[in-house]
């Protein structure tokens, strides 16, 4: 549930809920907002751009889409924190993994590649991975590998991949197989 197909969604069932319990919008939805799959996650990344000084423009259109008549300042700024908690989750998650990757493969310099449109489109989706990704790592932490202990000191970048996950996945499984095939150890 970190993708771009399904953030959306979840924002939606907050921002309902929230609204059923009278905490947004006067306790009232709208049939939009009630459709499931109806608040798109560039839904998100709008709500994500917008800046409170500037009047949270980007919120209210995307609330106007949504047929959602009464709203306040207070439930943009709320809108944009839950938006904003969602994506922060998606980002965190998807980090956790590529952390474990790189402790588990202890390499120096590695380059990760993303691909999604939310990585693409999302204004603060690669500065959330790379802050919590290194937050992740073991990075100057003693650990035990096999006999020894070391430290060990990651450098690595999240680069946008628009070639597609499919390629990806059968150049990484090309560069295992000749790894095998020579002998070497597939991390």
């Amino acid at each position: 549930m970190i993708s771009g197909m399904y953030m959306g969604e979840l924002v939606r069932l907050v921002l309902v809920k929230c609204a059923r319990d009278e905490l947004l919008f006067s306790g009232e939805t709208s049939q939009d907002l009630e459709t499931q799959g109806r608040f798109y996650t560039k839904y998100v990344s709008e709500v994500e751009k917008d800046e409170e000084s500037e009047g949270y423009t980007n919120t209210k259109q995307v609330l106007d889409e949504l047929g959602v008549e009464k709203y306040t300042m207070d439930d943009c700024r709320h809108v944009q924190y839950i938006c904003s908690t969602i994506s922060s989750r998606a980002a965190y998650l998807a980090s956790a993994g590529i952390a474990t990757l790189l402790n588990r493969v202890n390499l120096p310099n590695v380059t990760v590649a993303v691909d999604g449109s939310l990585y693409r489109f999302h204004p603060h989706f690669h500065r959330r991975m790379m802050e919590k990704t290194k937050e992740l790592l073991d990075n100057g932490i003693q650990t035990a590998r096999s006999t020894r202990s070391t430290f060990l000191f990651y450098e690595f970048h999240l680069m946008l991949s628009e070639d597609g996950s499919g390629k990806g996945a059968a150049l990484v499984a090309a560069v295992a197989e000749r790894m095998a095939n020579e002998g070497k150890t597939v991390a």
